[in-house]
């Protein structure tokens, strides 16, 4: 568990240390708002189209073998980074961060849900769940930490040997060529035979996801490129629907319960990345704070998340995946609408404690949301599905942090931050809804344990 997730914690951690670090690299460049938020809409654009073919690796080649390929390959794309003489090199290097950290998060959830036993994978989700969480959770704080120190380069330096630790546990647990059921010598699962990559389903799919990123970014390009995602989707539903082993399934929308987790964490990340946009601009312009301020404020939203997400997989072990749902994200949209009504108008003190409600709400959905939608296939499509979930994590982080740049523009406002939190308020209220469509029994050995 320490080692997958010591791998795993690569995404998030960078991901939330460059938000407090976006002004930093804006003065280095010398670009705008909206071309720094370029970095965060980059790396979750690339990690959206590599996704689906992550998981389609791991499931043909092993997740044990995807997960030491994604590491190693995060830590050089990170040195890249550190070492960027221009923007747009930063920029490259983001997307080979993607690229291999789309293998990692994968593989890592795969190898968890292997070794897992059933009546308590909620458990150890919920545990895996706390350490992702607190990476991103001391993320902001360690980026500002560094960027006060040094500069926001020693921010990518750090992945460097966070990669080589991770490469090594995991490498030393087992023979690297180990498959779902082989990662778990204890499991009750029957073997499960390697699938084979469905390359034109992937190639379509990843033209779908590109044109849909290009349309999201605006411009003048926007409606063509709006126009091409429509003929991709509907090729590529057609290609999938014909295809013995497809590279996502069209099938699985069909069940409520994983179109319904697939839609929540798309809705959860909207939320999560507008607001890493938002707040350190909120507190670095209009609040005239500092980097380690900026890290302070959004320390709460992922702290709680990190102290919740035990909590909330246990308690799906026992009550069912639905009811911890339901509660988070109530807990998360509260918090937002608190935010809606004061922010740009208060202290930091305040900003801080309302995202630590959002945050709470939002660890103690996230296991039990995502397992809702793990537990829905058999295991040898186990990288498939998990890969098809992420692709709707890291799309909604894409739409949350170009929502961010749209509603502030060239400029941080108190009525643009206001608008941007009034926005996610109701994003949250859709999430709410759609959390009744998960399903709501108890799990297998939830009984037993009664």
């Amino acid at each position: 568990m320490l080692g997958i997730a010591s791998g795993a914690i690569l995404v998030p951690l960078n991901s939330t240390m460059l938000a407090v670090a976006l002004p930093s690299v804006m003065t280095t460049f010398a670009v705008e708002p909206n071309d720094v938020a370029a970095l965060v809409t980059l790396y979750l654009g690339a990690v959206t189209v590599a996704l689906p073919a992550s998981g389609s690796i791991g499931d043909r080649f092993g997740h044990r073998r995807a997960f030491l390929v994604g590491v190693l390959a995060f830590a050089v794309a990170s040195l890249v980074a550190a070492l960027a003489p221009t923007f747009a090199v930063l920029a490259v290097s983001r997307v080979f961060q993607a690229a291999s950290g789309a293998l990692v998060s994968t593989s890592s959830v795969a190898l968890i849900r292997a070794t897992a036993p059933a009546d308590r994978r909620g458990a150890a989700f919920g545990l895996f769940d706390m350490l992702v969480s607190t990476s991103a959770a001391v993320g902001p704080l360690v980026g500002g930490l560094l960027v006060g120190a040094f500069d926001w380069r020693a921010m990518f330096l750090l992945a460097v040997p966070i990669s080589i630790v991770a490469a090594v546990a995991v490498g030393l647990r087992a023979a690297p060529g180990a498959r779902v059921a082989s990662d778990a010598p204890d499991s009750a699962e029957p073997p499960v035979t390697p699938r084979a990559i469905d390359a034109p389903g992937l190639a379509i799919l990843a033209g779908l996801l590109i044109a849909l990123l290009v349309a999201l970014r605006g411009g003048s390009a926007a409606p063509i490129a709006a126009i091409v995602a429509v003929i991709f989707l509907v090729v590529f539903v057609r290609q999938e629907l014909q295809s013995p082993q497809p590279a996502v399934d069209p099938r699985l929308f069909v069940r409520r319960p994983f179109a319904a987790a697939v839609l929540g964490v798309l809705g959860a990340t909207i939320v999560l990345h507008a607001t890493l946009v938002i707040v350190p601009l909120l507190v670095q312009g209009l609040e005239h704070g500092d980097p380690e301020s900026s890290g302070l404020v959004l320390l709460g939203i992922s702290a709680l998340g990190a102290v919740a997400a035990p909590f909330g997989g246990r308690l799906s072990d026992r009550v069912g995946r639905r009811p911890p749902v339901i509660l988070g994200t109530v807990a998360m949209t509260a918090g937002l609408a608190s935010l809606w009504l004061v922010a740009g108008s208060t202290t930091t003190l305040v900003l801080g404690l309302l995202l630590s409600v959002v945050g709470f709400g939002m660890g103690l959905a996230g296991s039990p949301r995502q397992l809702a939608a793990l537990e829905t296939v058999s295991p040898d499509r186990v990288g498939m599905a998990a890969g098809t979930y992420y692709t709707g994590r890291y799309l909604g982080g894409v739409l949350g942090a170009s929502l961010a740049g749209l509603v502030l523009g060239r400029a941080v406002t108190a009525d643009g931050v206001s608008l941007g939190f009034g926005v996610l308020t109701v994003v949250g209220v859709v999430l709410v809804v759609t959390s009744f469509g998960l399903a709501g029994g108890r799990p297998a050995g939830a009984a037993a344990r009664a």
